[in-house]
Parts: structure tokens; C-alpha cells; sequence
């Protein structure tokens, strides 16, 4: 047993004078390197990442070493290992990974994303969780999938489906209303958050499918609020840290028949049943300006040529239900919380509305204050925290700003190889103090009636939306970036008609679980605020 241990250490040992010897030839191993004290021999920097609030290790890290940087990862990682093929000399030189914050170099690898690729040993489980749709997709799979989905997510069919989010969002009105009622308060502390996810899971409901989740009263709607629900509490534990790690140490782990790795998320389940079932009603034709009627209708169109399978628009709805739900209710939340935190910005944005008079889709995308203040809170709060890539070949990487290495050469670019592991906090441009100013984490939505306060096109974080890297960028940049804009609008535009939201003693704070959450008091989806109706004028 000890004989066995010695050898186990010895190789170990072996294998990390080994992996530092080669590396050192190579300019990755030059770039300043996160402090040794945050790391550990057994889990890297990525256990104080994940102990921290969303991104608080990557931007403290990124104001004293520059926005590139190297981590260490966990024990015997990284994420290519067992799942690309690389040159053994390769996998041993592949002992850090590295943290992007730079505009150029964000934008080089998101634009090249089928040269960057997610993590491929998380692709089974993947699949089984949401379905093999757009999210999941890589290379011609998703250019093929992208082209045929596009139609679907135009500025014409998203003006298409505003009636159906203008209705979802007064029936959140209604029900707020009453609560307030119920409690007997003028002004009661209630968790908005809850409310709020119901709104637009029955949001992406009606525009998914035409279908109704009854203000997350219907078992379909329970079913996936429910399930949501545990994954926010499993993903802000140990186990929720660890499981990844365990993946891309040993990606045939998500091979063994344990029933749990090879069930349907619910949110796949629920959509492909209310999928097949409308389908099945119009026999075969779904009737509709929802998304599942759009993609059905042209996939009706033209036999002959290349077309979505029912079975792959299917996929694809389990895909957005859950990218387009709980995306949209972190982003309206944590936008409420700042209002809470500005009454004088809140006011401005009341007065804006109330006076607008009867709101519809051109008057609310129209408002420039509302338009303000929903930027500031994506920027500040990009409800997907962070992704990583994966360099399938080598390259070379250009950057908006020198790096300075550890032998004092100043970098205008970046060569790395193939299998190099990148973490990209999404944060991280839209709050460079450099690129914004003093009060880049500051929520100020008058910045953008200032061109002097907010970056020049060539300065700036870049995706498909304004100045802000929070939808991505390039091939796989978000869809449905339209869509989740005009829910945002129209759900936080209605609620400030409405009511009063006012700033609570308790200490909220956000990590990813799996998106942005809110936790207040160690609990997920945890969103107090005081709320207290407003008369209109």
C-alpha cells in the first residue's frame, strides 16, 4: 500500500517537473500568473474563483496583473485532456490556462469559434440536459443549425411577439398586486425573483411554443421551476464545483449507465412533450407567429433543400426555454435591485413611462431613459458569468494592449498551442476602467447620452449589442439577443409604472449557479426588495 502510494507521488512529481521543464520555452508560460498564496497544489485558482462572488477573482487579478493572464488549474486538468487529440509533448507543456479580459483578444477568439471550442468532454451531458440544439452544437453542425434558426429570432418576428410578452408581463403586474394585498403592508419586503422567473418562463412559453404556463401554475411549469430550482442549490456546492472538474479529468465518467447522467433535463422533456403534442394537433404543422410555427413553417417550405428535422427543432425549443427563462428573470432582477439602490435614476425612468402613455412595442424600445438603464444592467450583470474555450490548433492571438512578461517583453500578440484552456469572464471589458472610466462598476445610466463616457467602436468590448461583450461575440454569439432585450424593456418598464422598489438591510450578493443568481443569507434565487404601489398620474 505504501509502495503503491510512493509511486503514485513519484510519478506525480515526475509528471510536473516534466510539464514545467517544457513549458518554460513557451511565451504562455512568460504572462504574469494570479498569486501563488490564492492557489493550491490540489484544485489550482479555481477553487477561490468559485468560493468568490461572480468574477471577483478574475477582475481583482486583472487590476494588478493586466487583462492577461495565467491561472493554475485544478490537479491533473486541463479540459482537453481524453477528449482532443494532441501530440503527447502537448498534453505535458499544458500546465496553466488563461484568463481573457482583453477586447482583442476576446473578439479573435469568439469570432474564430470554431478554432476555440468549448469544453468537449461536457458535451454528453450536455445533450441529455437540454438537447442537442444550438448551444450544444460545434463546427458545420452549428452553422447548419444557426442559418435555419436565424429567421426566427429578425427584428420582424421579434416585433412579431410582443403581444404575447406585453400580456405575460401584465399578468406579473396583476399577481404582484395581489401579493401586496395579502400582506397587509403598504410597503412589505417581498422576493421578487420568483415572480419575476414565473413572468418569463411564461414569456418564452407563448413565443417558444404558443403554449401557456399559467403564471407557473401548470405541472409542465412546476415541473421545470422545480428542477431549476435544485440546480441552483447543487451548483453553489462542493459538488456543483467539483463535478466539472471530475468530467474533464475523466470524460468516460459521463458513459457509465448511472441513470442520473442519462435522464432528460426537465426543460427538454417538457418541451419536446409540448412540442410533439402541438405538432401532432396540426397535424404535422404547427400555426403560429411563435418560434416553433416560424421554424416548422419553413421547414415545410421547399422539401428538397436543407431544413431543420422535427426532431432537431425540437432540440433546439428545450434550448431556448432555458436560455431565454432564467437568463431574462437574473437580468430584470438584478436591474431592479440597482434602481433600488438609485431612487433618483428609478424616478427619471418612472417619469419617462408614466408619461409615455400606452405602451406597446415602438413605444417601448423607443424610450431612451428605459434604454439606458436596461445597458447599465446588462453590462454590469451578464447573466452568463463566464465560458471557456479550448484552442483546437494553434494560433495566434492579437491583443488591444501590450503584455508585459515576466522577463520584462513587452507582447503586442500571443502565440499559443493547440489544447490551450482560456477562462473568459464576460465581465471583465465591460468594466475595464480604461476602456469606461473611474466609475466603470458604478451603475450610472446617463453615461450613454455621453459619447465622452462611453469607448469609441475600436475601444470598446464588441457583440452584437452596443458596446458590451455580455451576449458574446461572432458565430456563437446569442440568438436571441432581440428577444431578451424587448422582455427586459417591457417587464421592467411595467413594473416601474407600477410600483416602488426600495433598497433592504440585506446583503445580497451574486454568483453563478449555473447563471447569475442572487443569494441572500447563503440562499439562491433570493431577490428582497421593499415594493409598494404607485398611483399614476
Amino acid at each position: 500500500m505504501v509502495t503503491g502510494a510512493c509511486i503514485i507521488g513519484l510519478c506525480f512529481l515526475i509528471y510536473r517537473w516534466t510539464a514545467r521543464i517544457l513549458a518554460k520555452g513557451s511565451l504562455v508560460h512568460k504572462l504574469p500568473i494570479a498569486p501563488k498564496e490564492e492557489s493550491s497544489w490540489l484544485w489550482g485558482h479555481e477553487l477561490q474563483i468559485f468560493k468568490h462572488q461572480v468574477c471577483d477573482r478574475y477582475l481583482t487579478w486583472a487590476s494588478k496583473l493586466g487583462t492577461m493572464y495565467r491561472l493554475k488549474p485544478a490537479l491533473f486538468q486541463p479540459d482537453a485532456v481524453g477528449s482532443i487529440k494532441l501530440p503527447y509533448k502537448q498534453l505535458l507543456t499544458k500546465v496553466d490556462q488563461i484568463a481573457v479580459l482583453d477586447n482583442a483578444a476576446m473578439h479573435h477568439i469568439f469570432q474564430n469559434a470554431y478554432v476555440y471550442v468549448k469544453a468537449p468532454a461536457h458535451r454528453p451531458l450536455f445533450a441529455k440536459l437540454l438537447g442537442r440544439g444550438l448551444a450544444w452544437a460545434e463546427g458545420d453542425e452549428h452553422r447548419y443549425q444557426r442559418r435555419l434558426l436565424s429567421p426566427a429570432f429578425t427584428t420582424s418576428s421579434t416585433k412579431d411577439m410582443s403581444d404575447d410578452i406585453f400580456k405575460c408581463a401584465e399578468t406579473l403586474i396583476n399577481r404582484l398586486n395581489a401579493r401586496i394585498v395579502a400582506e397587509k403592508q403598504t410597503r412589505p419586503i417581498l422576493n421578487i425573483m420568483p415572480m419575476i422567473s414565473t413572468c418569463s418562463l411564461d414569456m418564452i412559453g407563448r413565443v417558444a411554443f404558443g403554449f401557456d404556463f399559467g403564471a407557473g401554475e401548470t405541472a409542465e411549469a412546476k415541473k421545470i421551476l422545480q428542477s431549476w430550482k435544485q440546480d441552483v442549490a447543487l451548483a453553489h456546492t462542493f459538488g456543483g464545483f467539483f463535478a466539472p472538474i471530475l468530467i474533464n479529468l475523466l470524460p468516460w465518467i459521463t458513459k457509465i449507465p448511472i441513470p442520473a447522467l442519462h435522464t432528460d433535463g426537465a426543460a427538454k422533456q417538457v418541451s419536446i412533450k409540448i412540442g410533439n403534442d402541438i405538432l401532432r394537433q396540426n397535424k404535422g404543422v404547427s400555426q403560429g407567429k411563435d418560434i416553433l410555427s416560424l421554424l416548422a413553417a419553413e421547414s415545410g417550405k421547399n422539401p428538397g433543400k436543407e431544413r431543420l428535422s422535427t426532431t432537431e427543432i425540437l432540440e433546439n425549443m428545450s434550448t431556448i426555454i432555458m436560455a431565454g427563462h432564467e437568463t431574462t428573470s437574473v437580468t430584470v432582477s438584478f436591474t431592479l435591485l440597482r434602481l433600488a439602490r438609485n431612487m433618483e435614476a428609478q424616478e427619471k425612468l418612472r417619469q419617462e413611462i408614466q408619461s409615455a402613455g400606452r405602451l406597446d412595442h415602438d413605444t417601448i424600445v423607443s424610450l431612451p431613459y428605459l434604454d439606458a438603464v436596461v445597458r447599465e444592467g446588462i453590462r454590469l450583470h451578464p447573466p452568463i458569468s463566464r465560458t471557456d474555450r479550448v484552442a483546437l490548433q494553434d494560433d495566434v492571438i492579437p491583443l488591444s494592449r501590450p503584455i508585459v512578461t515576466s522577463d520584462g517583453e513587452a507582447l503586442t500578440s500571443l502565440t499559443i498551442k493547440a489544447g490551450q484552456v482560456f477562462h473568459i469572464p464576460f465581465i471583465g471589458p465591460n468594466v475595464d476602467t480604461q476602456t469606461w472610466g473611474h466609475d466603470a462598476n458604478e451603475f450610472r445610466p446617463e453615461r450613454w447620452f455621453d459619447s465622452t463616457r462611453v469607448p469609441s467602436s475600436k475601444d470598446s468590448p464588441h457583440g452584437p449589442w452596443i458596446s458590451i461583450s455580455s451576449f458574446c461575440d461572432g458565430p456563437r454569439s446569442c440568438i436571441g439577443w432581440r428577444l431578451a432585450l424587448l422582455e427586459t424593456k417591457v417587464i421592467v418598464g411595467l413594473l416601474i409604472r407600477h410600483f416602488e422598489f426600495g433598497n433592504t438591510a440585506a446583503e445580497i450578493e451574486a454568483y453563478p449557479s449555473p447563471t447569475l443568481q442572487p443569494f441572500t443569507y447563503g440562499e439562491g434565487g433570493k431577490m428582497p426588495l421593499f415594493v409598494k404601489v404607485v398611483q399614476e398620474p
